[in-house]
């Protein structure tokens, strides 16, 4: 079975219950919901009837955001049954319990959009080459490819890369950049994710984390001799499209 096995078997009745205070799907999606929408929304297709998959999509989150906005030919796939199940108890359809990179050998040129939502840094960095190949592969031409993943230069990387038994891999702006654009992608753009304003208290957050952000940045200029852009946040994003041509 492997370790993969032992841990994904019941990772959301496991792995969720120690992370979040709240592990139900219906409580993570309302947390959830304005992360969605602040960092993704504006890198979803225009046509509401574009195919899209959600890769490693546990028990359904992006897929049910997807649905609220609209889009009506989802799917997710994930290798853990037990999210699968809690997908269909949230009344989901077209996810299944299937392995990533043959789902997306079997579907070219298939795809709009495709979603890697905290899913790399599941996979071992070979596997993660062989993945970016099938990703670029299932689009079609024109097609969005968008990952949100650990950032190997926060402060905290180390936290979040060892908070889960299954983390393989971790990924700085310039590593994932690297990526996309070693399997053809253009148009790369890698972003943070800093706190997201819905109210008072994370306005406060906002601004306390731009005071921090510039200490960073002024601490990091002061080793290096230079400002690289860095992205401090605990996770980023990156998004990418196969050309049209």
């Amino acid at each position: 079975m492997g370790y993969r096995g032992i841990i994904y078997k019941d990772y959301s009745s496991q792995h969720m219950s120690v992370v979040c205070k709240d592990y139900s799907p219906e409580a993570l999606i309302k947390e959830w919901q304005s992360i969605y929408k602040g960092y993704l929304r504006r890198f979803l297709p225009e046509d509401k009837s574009a195919k899209m998959i959600d890769l490693g999509c546990g028990f359904g989150g992006f897929l049910y955001f997807l649905t609220q906005e609209g889009y009506t030919n989802t799917m997710g796939i994930d290798c853990s049954q037990e999210q699968i199940d809690l997908a269909c108890k949230l009344g989901l359809k077209n996810v299944f319990c299937a392995d990533i990179l043959e789902t997306l050998v079997k579907h070219p040129q298939e795809f709009d959009f495709i979603s890697a939502i905290d899913v790399l840094e599941h996979f071992k960095k070979e596997e993660i080459l062989e993945l970016f190949e099938a990703v670029y592969n299932a689009l079609r031409p024109g097609g969005i490819f968008i990952i949100k993943s650990p950032n190997g230069e926060s402060p905290l990387s180390n936290t979040y890369l060892y908070m889960d038994f299954t983390h393989e891999t971790i990924f700085t702006k310039s590593s994932i950049y690297e990526l996309f654009l070693r399997f053809g992608f253009r148009g790369v753009r890698v972003y943070p994710t800093g706190p997201i304003v819905h109210g008072p208290l994370s306005f406060i957050r906002c601004i306390i984390w731009q005071v921090f952000r510039y200490i960073l940045l002024f601490y990091s200029a002061v080793e290096t001799g230079c400002f690289r852009g860095h992205i401090f946040t605990l996770n980023l994003i990156a998004v990418g499209r196969r050309p049209k041509s």
